[in-house]
């Protein structure tokens, strides 16, 4: 290693001034989506790296990007370069080979990293920019590094079949949708509060976008973990107060229903003594999303209530709302995939978000189902396994 090398320092969380350059907003990672879709589409291996390249360089703001590839060394896939960017050469081939090893690094504004492959790293991802890298641009970069893996993978194998890959892309689209809306609507309350001079609200939409953003990076994370075990979800299970947990959930969707001018209104009530949860955070994550945003969707200016209570050996989270109810002959429809009942008409949406919820449940040794439902309103409940008290 030359001797302007330094390993990779993450700097402290970018303050409000630094929120565009944070890597929070919907366009970079509409950019990032864009390679996932490439990595499973394209069968020329010669046609995506470079393609990963370019967005990689209007996602980060970036001078340059080089992808190279390992074969008995390092090679040289993919390159391309800004318009704007200043004269400069290729990463340093030794700063490439101690990348290969593993070891992320900075060097001559090149921030090389390993692009993951089994047993070793299959290449590097090398990005060239001035300035500091903050934690949320490095964390864009490691899953561009593995959707590059996947997609070079993909390429030599031979492109997934057509219902696989419109399978995959739909999941894809549908999980992403709701935290990318969410941080559109932090960035409008934080341009409209600056605006009013009113930095308290500002900091708030702030800490909302920075929430999505870092849910819709796991997001992508385990989805990768997904491809990467045949589809079967891997789970990194914990104690979860489930009462604090649904709290952080609602404020988003509070703070949408106010920007939209809906009224509609959240609470949370947790029934004393409730033991914690035994699950994955992400996931779980991901199924409260889906229940929060359904009855957001048909209940608009009415009541959603998140009630949690122990049930048996589970932790029961149903969540209610004063929508139209659902008809008794879509009570298990709207559970398959693509399944919709028939009062979501005009609604968004392509159907896949109770699908997945209930799976979920189920890996988790649990279940999602419709508890009550009228044309007062509906309740879906969730019910897993508590925690040990050891885990707890």
């Amino acid at each position: 290693m030359n001797g302007s090398s330094s390993h990779f320092d993450v700097v402290a969380p970018p303050s409000a001034a630094e929120g565009t350059r944070a890597g929070v907003d919907a366009g970079r990672l509409a950019l990032l989506s864009e390679i996932g879709r490439a990595a499973t589409g394209l069968v020329d291996r010669l046609a995506f790296p470079p393609l990963a390249a370019q967005n990689i360089v209007a996602m980060v703001d970036a001078e340059a990007c080089e992808i190279w590839l390992d074969e008995d060394g390092p090679v040289l896939a993919a390159t391309f370069r800004a318009a704007s960017a200043e004269p400069g050469g290729s990463a340093a081939l030794e700063d490439l080979e101690t990348a290969l090893g593993g070891e992320p690094l900075l060097a001559d504004l090149w921030l090389c990293l390993p692009i993951p492959g089994d047993p070793k790293p299959s290449g590097v991802l090398a990005v060239r920019r001035r300035g500091a890298w903050l934690d949320e641009e490095r964390s864009l970069l490691e899953i561009a590094a593995s959707l590059i893996d996947l997609g070079v993978e993909m390429a030599s194998a031979g492109r997934l079949d057509d219902k696989a890959r419109d399978e995959f892309l739909a999941l894809i689209g549908h999980d992403l949708r709701s935290p990318l809306s969410m941080v559109r609507v932090g960035a409008q309350l934080a341009s409209r509060n600056l605006d009013a001079g009113d930095l308290e609200s500002v900091q708030q939409a702030l800490r909302i976008i920075e929430a999505q953003s870092s849910r819709l990076v796991a997001r992508l994370e385990a989805l990768l973990d997904a491809v990467a075990a045949d589809g079967r979800l891997l789970m990194r299970l914990e104690a979860i107060d489930m009462g604090d947990f649904a709290a952080s959930m609602v404020e988003p969707f509070r703070l949408a229903a106010l920007e939209s001018g809906a009224d509609t209104r959240f609470s949370v009530e947790l029934q004393p003594g409730t033991p914690r949860a035994r699950g994955d955070r992400i996931q779980l994550g991901q199924v409260l999303e889906h229940l929060l945003d359904n009855a957001a969707k048909y209940a608009a200016g009415g009541r959603v209530t998140v009630k949690i209570e122990a049930v048996g050996g589970n932790v029961q989270l149903s969540v209610c709302d004063t929508g139209p109810g659902i008809a008794p002959e879509d009570v298990e429809r709207v559970f398959a995939p693509f399944g919709r009942g028939r009062s979501s008409a005009g609604k968004e949406g392509y159907g896949l978000g109770l699908y997945l919820a209930r799976n979920i449940a189920a890996a988790h040794g649990g279940r999602l189902w419709i508890s009550r439902t009228s044309r007062s309103g509906t309740c879906m409940s969730l019910a897993i396994p508590a925690a040990s008290e050891d885990e707890a």
